[in-house]
């Protein structure tokens, strides 16, 4: 393992067993519940090198997880913004329902994922504007950040997310 594949699961596993984590709320989705105690567990997996993290310079910032080789691949070696540290929420969101063998469509996998990653984001932001949200120049990715964000807040309110909500969700990703 190369010096930047080490830092990159260390990165990794301190995104997800730091305390940042703890402050999303459980949603389900078509049956599948997300739960964030399962996301430090998946550090565990990181440290004995069950789920493979791997630095790869030509992503430029962005991660990918691929469920055939069970790696996580990042475009960065430290998840030193708070939009990186929910990227790498998003990601093992995927794996972490790969290796509990869950089997679902593309649709509710992703949906799964933005909600985690636009929680953690929204819940570890500094900034009290609840605008100040993930975003991408793309305009069809940003209508996944914007609603994303919208059911974060929901949930972290201590709301739950309606049928028209999942809906909402599935229709953006």
């Amino acid at each position: 393992m190369s010096y930047a594949d080490t830092v990159a699961k260390v990165s990794a596993m301190s995104v997800l067993s730091g305390s940042g984590v703890t402050k999303i709320k459980s949603f389900t989705i078509d049956g599948h519940t997300f739960n964030p105690n399962t996301l430090a567990m998946m550090a565990s997996e990181i440290a004995y090198d069950y789920l493979h993290v791997t630095y790869s310079s030509s992503m430029n910032g962005k991660a990918i997880y691929n469920s055939t080789s069970n790696t996580l691949y990042l475009g960065f070696m430290y998840a030193g913004s708070l939009s990186r540290k929910a990227l790498i929420v998003h990601e093992v969101t995927h794996a972490m329902f790969d290796f509990q063998a869950k089997s679902m469509d593309v649709g509710t996998s992703e949906s799964l994922a933005y909600i985690a990653q636009c929680q953690y984001a929204r819940a570890n932001n500094e900034s009290a504007d609840p605008e100040d949200r993930l975003y991408s120049d793309d305009e069809a990715k940003d209508k996944v950040f914007e609603v994303g964000w919208e059911l974060a807040g929901k949930l972290l309110g201590g709301g739950s997310l309606s049928g028209t909500d999942v809906s909402n969700m599935r229709n953006a990703v």
